[in-house]
């Protein structure tokens, strides 16, 4: 039956897909009716919907979709910061015995990776939260090692069996040795480049090439992706300027993984961007230079709110999510202290700042 939504009662279920302006509905059918979902139809101007009284027992016939399966067995978080942190003091020895000239000791480079990647891959908390982990006089250390993290979990979204996640996490930790061939006074200041010196920088992914090609644990495709993660697909990268077809799917999840790490840290000669802010970017400048596949499904991870997860925006403000659409994901309906609800795909000026809760 058809119910105006002033009328409406939390635990009706939706029988129609109740749509607003765009093609996704707001709502899905089968949908039990919260609070928030009423706040939302109010919103949109939703007059009335086709709704049924609530079904038994039908929240624990049918798991929540919003939830992730996997977070009844998610290790405590301060786990991976332990390992995280860990992991990043064992790089910044093996990098600095690369600058003495010494070549990559594989084992010791998967001893370094293995136990954290095992972590983050079951624990999203960690791919959201891994910006804020690095340390401005150490971003060369913290930048391989999240970045790493950042490329498997991506992998593992895209459907990568476990041998092709970990390869492309040992190719994202190793897309920067080459930086070990490089005048440590080039990155381990606070200083902007002139062009000379931006050019010895983009040298890094030939000296990176040149540090793996002969570690038979690499793959191929591998090794590639690590000479590759600055080509674009429309040949603007570097080094070689390379596009479309030639470039693999590894390498552009590298890249993709390495821009936004580099966007949303603390850095000695950069600003730090919120990530909802950095991923907004990234869609607009990237666009055309890398995969959107790719990128959606880095957005999909850190933009998944549940409703009622608190945040603050970029105007100081805190607000809490009452609706996310699915093709806006970084930009959801929230409801600030007032209680009014703004959406934030309209407003334009505002965006996600940090999360503060996750409902």
């Amino acid at each position: 039956m058809i119910v105006k939504v002033g009328e409406l009662r939390e635990g009706y279920i939706v029988q129609k897909d109740v749509y607003g302006r765009s093609s996704r509905p707001l709502i899905p059918a089968n949908t039990k009716i919260t609070k928030m979902h009423i706040e939302v139809l109010k919103a949109f101007l939703i007059e009335g919907i086709e709704v049924e009284f609530e079904k038994e027992n039908t929240s624990e016939k049918e798991p929540r979709k919003d939830v992730d399966q996997n977070q009844e067995n998610l290790p405590v978080h301060t786990t991976f910061t332990h390992e995280y942190e860990r992991a990043v003091q064992r790089f910044k020895k093996e990098f600095q015995l690369w600058q003495t000239g010494l070549p990559i000791n594989i084992s010791n480079v998967r001893a370094i990776l293995t136990p954290l990647l095992t972590i983050a891959l079951e624990d999203k908390r960690s791919i959201q939260s891994i910006h804020q982990l690095a340390q401005p006089e150490e971003y060369m250390y913290h930048h391989p090692v999240a970045v790493s993290i950042l490329s498997g979990w991506i992998a593992k979204r895209l459907g990568y069996n476990q041998g092709k996640i970990f390869q492309v996490a040992l190719a994202g930790l190793l897309a920067d040795c080459g930086m070990a061939r490089i005048d440590e006074s080039l990155f381990m200041n606070a200083r902007t480049l002139n062009d000379s010196e931006r050019k010895k920088i983009k040298e890094h992914p030939l000296y990176s090439y040149q540090m793996v090609k002969d570690i038979p644990l690499l793959k191929p495709e591998t090794k590639l992706a690590i000479v590759q993660h600055h080509e674009r697909l429309d040949g603007t990268g570097y080094p070689s300027g390379k596009r479309g077809n030639s470039l693999l799917m590894q390498s552009q999840i590298i890249a993709i993984a390495d821009i936004y790490h580099a966007m949303t840290s603390k850095r000695l000669f950069k600003s730090q961007q919120s990530p909802f802010k950095a991923l907004q970017m990234m869609k607009i400048d990237q666009f055309g230079k890398l995969h959107i596949s790719i990128l959606k499904e880095l957005i999909a991870t850190i933009a998944n709110l549940p409703i009622g997860t608190t945040i603050h925006l970029s105007n100081g403000q805190q607000a809490e999510v009452v609706f996310s659409k699915a093709d806006a994901q970084l930009r959801p309906l929230v409801r600030i202290e007032t209680g009014e609800i703004i959406d934030l795909e309209k407003n334009r000026n505002l965006y996600i700042e940090c999360i503060v809760d996750n409902g």
